[in-house]
């Protein structure tokens, strides 16, 4: 009868443990080699020492949260600042209120799962009165821990809930009894596991404790870096609640200053007022300037499989003619401000010159890769234009290397905007829209719905 109180009571408390989102370096490996083990091991700073001892000596007003605190005596130790101090890191890590931790405890021999709410409103003394209260509720409950873990999975018929650990987190007072086959069970399912341990002092040391941490961790997980952040993060959060343990937990600062260096400041002058002009006037400038810097350096294809690849480098003056001449040729075709250019081109200088004469000329672009293929007029051009532009060659465009301005566009019959001889249907659910132009890439023609009349400008490579 008395056993069977006793689980009721630990399985009240541990009815749906939740899932701890604790961040990792790497993604959670799957499979059957889940776990290498690494070791980290660190002394407390002096000041987070002192930080302790003072923690430790300060007498605290009892804040109207119950009177749990008139049963766990006056003072903690070292053991219970350090626990709940590693549940405030835990829940600034996660977000997570609810925090599940396998734990040890000197008076017990069976080991102990904490289950703790954090609040970000919480005071850290708060915090250090229900770690002491919820050690002794499991302490005055104290069941094997494989009991537990049967009673929790005796009527879940889900796998996966079965399989899912109780905790992912271990802290443990190395001077408590031996729990070699707890800890070698859990093991497997625990992504890090602290143990607090004292090593002997003399009347000579100093009057801080001098205690020391050794972190177990799953390297396939956490880093080295990361393991040292969380050690740098724990003392300065112990040292940062010394001077004022009524402070709200979730506003305490963690950031070291070595770690401040890597974060911009959100109080910092960005300078929104310096507007630099738009990126086509960068552009321009920038190619007036310096008119012979290479700007694009585009890769040219060999003709035979173990032929020597080549380069061809167009500096800023050839971007910046080219993209003035197709930008006039978009502007007298009748694109508007705000208009939308589909551009169906490679990963070329070509595309480098459409977008750019696009931005000048006022409009936005949107573009097609043809690396998915060439794409059917049915489903790309339902939009109807007021005026047909006539196409323009790559040709002409850099014509403009010897002749002030462009000559007259060629209209040869591959490059001519056709009509499909089959009328095709609009695909139901499509809007018409007037703000629309094609801009294309090759010579191969767009077919056109009956309704449609678009604006085509091939550009073949500028090597033709």
């Amino acid at each position: 009868m008395v056993a069977n109180a006793v689980l009721s009571r630990v399985l009240a408390r541990l009815q749906n443990l939740p899932s701890m989102s604790l961040p990792t370096d790497y993604p959670r490996p799957v499979g059957t080699n889940k776990l290498i083990e690494a070791a980290h091991t660190a002394d407390l700073p002096e000041q987070t020492s002192l930080a302790l001892l003072k923690l430790a000596l300060q007498t605290h007003d009892g804040d109207a949260e119950d009177d749990d605190a008139q049963h766990t005596g006056s003072s903690p130790s070292a053991f219970h600042l350090l626990l709940a101090a590693f549940t405030v890191l835990l829940h600034r890590y996660t977000g997570d209120t609810d925090i599940v931790i396998g734990s040890s405890s000197a008076a017990a021999s069976a080991p102990l799962i904490l289950r703790l709410a954090v609040d970000p409103s919480d005071s850290f003394w708060t915090i250090v009165r229900r770690v002491r209260l919820v050690e002794k509720e499991a302490e005055a409950d104290v069941l094997p821990y494989e009991t537990i873990v049967q009673a929790l999975r005796k009527d879940k018929e889900d796998t996966v809930e079965n399989t899912r650990p109780l905790f992912r987190v271990r802290f443990f007072d190395e001077t408590d009894q031996p729990l070699g086959n707890f800890i070698r069970s859990t093991s497997l399912t625990s992504d890090l596991t602290i143990f607090v341990t004292r090593p002997p002092a003399t009347t000579r040391s100093s009057l801080a404790p001098q205690i020391a941490l050794r972190i177990l961790y799953n390297s396939l997980l956490f880093s080295p870096v990361r393991i040292s952040f969380i050690l740098d993060q724990l003392s300065v959060l112990l040292r940062n609640l010394s001077a004022d343990p009524t402070a709200l937990v979730g506003s305490v600062p963690l950031l070291t200053n070595s770690q401040k260096i890597h974060l911009p400041n959100p109080t910092a002058d960005l300078h929104w007022c310096d507007w630099k002009g738009a990126i086509t006037d960068v552009f321009s400038r920038n190619a007036i300037r310096w008119p012979d810097r290479s700007c694009v350096i585009q890769s040219l294809s060999s003709t035979t499989p173990d032929g020597k690849q080549h380069t061809r480098t167009y500096t800023y003056g050839d971007i910046r003619r080219a993209s003035n001449i197709l930008a006039h040729h978009l502007l007298q075709g009748g694109i508007k401000r705000e208009e939308v250019v589909m551009i169906y081109a490679y990963r070329s200088v070509e595309l480098v010159v459409a977008v750019m004469a696009v931005l000048k000329a006022g409009a936005t672009f949107s573009v097609i890769g043809v690396y998915f293929g060439v794409p059917d007029a049915e489903r790309v051009i339902h939009t109807p234009i007021r005026s047909c532009v006539p196409p323009v060659a790559a040709a002409d465009i850099l014509a403009s290397r010897s002749t002030p301005r462009a000559r007259r566009p060629s209209r040869g019959r591959e490059d001519r905007v056709q009509r499909s001889r089959v009328p095709l249907k609009q695909p139901q659910g499509s809007r018409r829209s007037s703000r629309t132009r094609v801009l294309a890439n090759g010579r191969n023609s767009w077919r056109c719905c009956q309704w449609d009349r678009c604006a085509q400008i091939t550009l073949p490579s500028f090597e033709n």
